[in-house]
């Protein structure tokens, strides 16, 4: 209800009629201002005018005067009622305070203050003293072993994109990718057997065991983590598997070690690795790694499928490989091209060599030389030896049966006569230990075919012919045959002649190669299998994959562990949570333990987040059994927090050890506020406003005044000095007064004062109610008391990083989450806004209305509240937080604070259906076309600031037609924007208005929505240009 006003006139007025009753009464003095007004320079000529124009001035005064009594008796009658202003309340923010490297422990004291970098003007106040200990958070990872997945919140918090981004703590939304399958590798590693080499063509795994589904080896992969085709096949029973793969490896050597660091870098953990202490002393290898398939899961619930291998061998092939090179005999040839390889005319101890410094030192592999040849014309008999250098000799591998046996020797080459019509032309052995040599100047590992006996053909000749068979070719006729042997006689025995010669010709069919490709098989075990599992290394011995052994879901805190094992065993430690999202509803406690170096042990702690449902933080006292722990492949100082239930509401913002609550508040202390006159009501002001509640009084007394009753009613004797007194100098005692609503019920003996908590005015009574100090010089001290900044307290995050006084001890603070929940004190308006409501409901819920009222009276934090009744039959209380904010946020404690408050005022039947929550909160984007008459390079400024405009305009709180916020359920109308915009000088005229798209229309709320700003854009063109 409007107040009523008495008088309406205003001091133009009051002139105008002053100067009517002189025209009528000093018509000698008026005679010039009979026809027309005074003007301003008659008025400054004449000093009668000028009484006039005092007068009117008083009289408005008086009337003013007049027409705030109603005000008056009203204000008076809501004191009566105990309806009082209500204090101000400061702005909580945690404080981090980070200590100098090498610094051991340093206790902050209490009240310590810190300040804002801007401008210093905003001064917060720790609450508590605090410990601040070497604690630097290296690891926060969250293990999932029911999803056998992980997440690691510590390096995605870590990341400076510039946007804040809430990191889940135990499960993440489904399209969230920082939730990472945990990694299990089987890693099989040998010196050379997996070595890059064009002649490794396929390496085929052939495992034995139970279980082995090929599913499980899917994924392989070289020491370089590259992706590596295979084939797997596994038995119907799954006790054998096969796995080919087609892609050799092309990886070098790696220590144990360095392939640790690969696996951690590929899990996405970019800090923190420490190498697990087996595998620092294993020498550098060549590695083959196999993987189960992206979507196998390892867990403790399928354990009993995970595969067993009892048996592993690794065969390695490869064919059409081309020699090293070739020789024959001292004469290097080129295979390629085709080759005699005993040369034109083969003798006896010729050999051909062949050389293949990979295919033969596979020691045990079965060698095949693949021949392409031209089939000789004649076959000669010939045996040819085939040799390796076992470092002092050549060996063959078929002189003796024996060694044909034993190197299972076979040849279909015929010597190298003739290819084989039923099969493969070659030369097969298993690979004895051949030591490098030199042949044909080159050193290498060589092999060679050698003549033993026979050969490829005759060497032709020159041969003489003897007398007897000239003889004998002379026909009978003419000589007979006693005349030949007369004949042959003489010229054998006493001439000596031989008649004749013969030529013979060579004779050879040597072997002649088109082409040698070589071919291997070597099956192996490696030297090395080791298994990777969730970040942990371990050797091989059955299981290749094994699950996490934790049964819940935890989230791993680790530490740096140098300063922390040294400084901050058995201290005290807090952590602050920083929550994206908070609850009203507290979640069942959480198990937290710490690692001891060998078992997780239970950890006592206060949890100040209640279940991690809101931010807050956690204290404990370090255990001094904590030891640093190489777990996860990172050595830390290890704590966790076990999660039987997880669900993907706990999110944060990050994680801040050291960390400690403080208020925007400034502490005076003994302030002496003025001498008392021992007269009635007297008033005095404090220094400092807004004042938080809390104020110390004493007003130093003569030691002979009665003291203060006990709470019995007795009077205390003299001989005892009752805890409010503190003994003064010059025959005084100060004394400690206390704060009341009223002087209504405090007797003529009663020590107390009444506080204006907004203006820093203290009253005392009047002797009647209340006592009056005694007369004294400067005896009205306040001896403590706080003040605060209200909402300007409420400050952005990482602003409060000016220590003062400063310690040497503290590197940096600062202010890891906005400042939250300072607000103003009640004002007159206020009272007279929210008291008439107050009055009906007369402190209890009645009816839904009253919800409402008594919602807005629970706390100085809320600016309004409104209760729907909810389709389950609960009454929700929408509470509007008293925030400069955008979208203004109510947080948990300040919604249990409310429900409290209503449910202590309702009917007991009523109470549990009453739960407190925050407003609906509906978005309102504005698109507005405005002309503007500024300048041409003013325009992009004007929009931006009419965008501001309607921002502001939409604020719940401090928004709205008239600057007092949006009412629960109200319209948000089309017309209201547009006269705010037209309500700037520089607008001319509003072309076109649209909220949520409808142009021009309104937007209905339904009784528990309150709009907020959404998106707001202007579109300004100068006037004239608008089509």
């Amino acid at each position: 209800m409007t107040d009523p006003i008495l008088d309406f006139r205003s001091t133009g007025q009051f002139y105008q009629e002053a100067l009517d009753l002189a025209r009528v009464y000093t018509q000698d003095w008026t005679a010039p201002w009979l026809t027309q007004e005074p003007d301003a320079e008659d008025v400054n000529q004449d000093p009668g005018l000028v009484l006039l124009k005092l007068f009117s001035l008083l009289a408005r005064y008086i009337g003013e005067m007049e027409n705030q009594i109603p005000d008056q008796r009203q204000l008076a009658f809501y004191q009566f009622l105990n309806l009082q202003l209500r204090p101000p309340l400061a702005a909580q923010a945690p404080l981090t305070f980070t200590l100098q490297p090498g610094q051991p422990p340093f206790d902050l004291p209490r009240d310590s203050a810190v300040l804002d970098a801007p401008t210093q003007d905003i001064r917060f106040q720790t609450d508590q003293s605090l410990l601040v200990v070497p604690a630097s958070l290296s690891a926060l990872l969250t293990i999932i072993p029911s999803q056998d997945r992980y997440i690691n919140a510590f390096d995605a918090l870590a990341l400076n994109t510039g946007v804040q981004r809430a990191v889940p703590l135990f499960l993440a939304q489904e399209d969230d990718a920082i939730e990472i399958p945990l990694s299990h590798w089987f890693m099989l590693g040998d010196p050379e057997l997996f070595k890059p080499d064009p002649s490794l063509q396929r390496i085929t795994v052939n495992l034995t065991g139970a279980q082995l589904s090929s599913e499980y080896f899917e994924q392989w992969a070289d020491g370089a983590l590259k992706p590596l085709a295979a084939t797997v096949v596994g038995s119907s029973g799954g006790l054998q598997l096969t796995a080919q793969l087609t892609q050799p490896p092309t990886a070098g050597p790696l220590t144990l070690a360095q392939l640790e660091v690969e696996l951690y870098a590929a899990d996405g953990r970019a800090s923190g690795f420490t190498a697990d202490t087996d595998a620092a002393a294993q020498p550098p290898q060549y590695w083959l790694l196999v993987q189960p398939a992206p979507l196998v899961r390892v867990i403790n619930a399928l354990a009993s499928q995970l595969p067993v291998i009892t048996g592993l061998s690794c065969t390695l092939s490869g064919d059409g490989i081309q020699p090293d090179q070739a020789a024959s005999g001292p004469v290097q040839v080129n295979i390629r091209n085709g080759v005699y390889p005993f040369g034109q005319t083969p003798a006896v101890e010729d050999a051909f060599y062949v050389r293949s410094d990979s295919l033969f030192a596979r020691q045990g592999a079965e060698i095949s030389l693949n021949f392409v040849l031209s089939d000789v014309a004649t076959d000669y008999p010939v045996t040819l030896y085939w040799q390796f250098w076992d470092g002092s000799a050549w060996q063959s591998f078929n002189a003796t049966s024996a060694q044909v046996s034993a190197y299972r020797f076979a040849d279909t080459t015929d010597a190298l006569r003739n290819n084989n019509p039923s099969g493969p032309t070659c030369v097969t052995f298993l690979c004895p230990d051949i030591k490098p040599t030199t042949v044909v100047g080159a050193e290498g590992r060589w092999i060679r075919a050698v003549i033993a006996s026979g050969g490829y053909g005759d060497i032709g000749g020159i041969t003489t012919q003897g007398v007897s068979a000239s003889i004998e070719a002379v026909p009978d006729s003419i000589l007979s045959q006693q005349q030949k042997d007369q004949v042959t006689a003489y010229l054998n025995d006493v001439e000596g002649v031989n008649f004749s010669y013969s030529y013979t010709p060579s004779s050879y069919a040597p072997p002649y190669i088109q082409s040698l490709q070589l071919s291997y098989a070597y099956t192996a075990i490696p030297k090395s299998l080791w298994s990777y599992n969730a970040f942990a290394l371990s050797r091989f011995l059955f299981s290749p994959f094994k699950p996490v052994e934790d049964r819940y879901t935890c989230c791993n805190l680790g530490f740096v562990p140098e300063d922390f094992s040294r400084y901050t065993l058995g201290r005290k430690l807090t952590l602050y949570f920083y929550l994206s999202q908070e609850y009203a509803d507290p979640a069942p406690p959480l198990s937290w333990e710490y690692y001891d170096g060998s078992h997780w042990l239970a950890l006592p702690v206060d949890d100040g987040t209640m279940g991690l449902t809101r931010s807050g933080i956690v204290s404990f006292t370090v255990p001094d059994d904590l030891r640093a722990a190489t777990l996860y492949s990172q050595q830390a100082c290890w704590l966790r927090i076990q999660n039987p239930h997880p669900t993907q509401d706990v999110c944060v913002y990050g994680v801040y050890p050291n960390t400690v609550m403080a208020g925007n508040r400034s502490t005076v202390l003994d302030e002496t506020l003025g001498s008392s006159n021992e007269q009635p009501a007297q008033v005095f002001q404090l220094s400092y406003t807004p004042v938080l509640a809390g104020l110390e009084l004493d007003v130093a007394e003569p030691a002979g005044m009665e003291p203060d009753s006990t709470p019995s009613g007795d009077d205390l004797t003299f001989s005892v000095t009752p805890p409010s007194t503190t003994v003064a100098s010059g025959g005084t005692v100060l004394r400690r007064w206390q704060q009341v609503d009223t002087f209504s019920f405090s007797g003529p003996a009663a020590r107390v004062y009444t506080l204006d908590s907004e203006n820093g005015l203290i009253a005392f009574g009047d002797g009647h109610n209340g006592m009056i100090p005694p007369r004294g010089y400067n005896n009205i001290i306040a001896t403590r008391y706080q003040y605060t900044q209200g909402l300007m307290g409420n400050v952005a995050a990482d602003r409060l990083t000016v220590l003062r006084p400063s310690f040497n001890a503290i590197a940096a603070v600062t202010n890891p989450a906005p400042a939250q929940g300072g607000v103003n004190g009640d004002s007159v308006a206020d009272l007279q806004l929210a008291a008439p409501a107050q009055v009906k409901a007369n402190n209890r819920a009645v009816q839904l209305a009253d919800l409402d009222t008594l919602g807005r009276a629970a706390s100085p934090a809320v600016s309004r509240a409104r209760a729907v009744l909810a389709a389950d039959g609960r009454i929700a209380v929408g509470v509007l937080a008293l925030s400069q904010a955008a979208q203004p946020y109510a947080p948990p404690a300040l919604l249990d604070e409310v429900a409290v408050y209503l449910r202590s005022r309702c009917l007991a039947a009523l109470a549990p259906r009453i739960y407190c929550c925050e407003p609906d909160y509906v978005a309102i984007d504005v698109v507005a076309q405005v002309a503007v008459n500024v300048a041409a390079d003013q325009r992009l400024a004007v929009q931006q600031d009419l965008a501001q405009q309607l921002q502001a305009f939409l604020q719940p709180v401090f928004g709205g037609p008239d600057g007092q916020g949006w009412a629960f359920g109200q319209t948000v109308q089309a017309a209201q924007l547009s006269k705010m915009l037209r309500n700037d000088p520089r607008v001319t005229a509003v072309a076109g208005l649209s909220l949520n798209g409808e142009q021009g229309g309104d937007i209905a709320l339904t009784p528990g929505q309150v709009p907020v700003s959404g998106t707001a854009v202007v579109l300004a063109y100068i006037s004239g240009s608008v089509r």
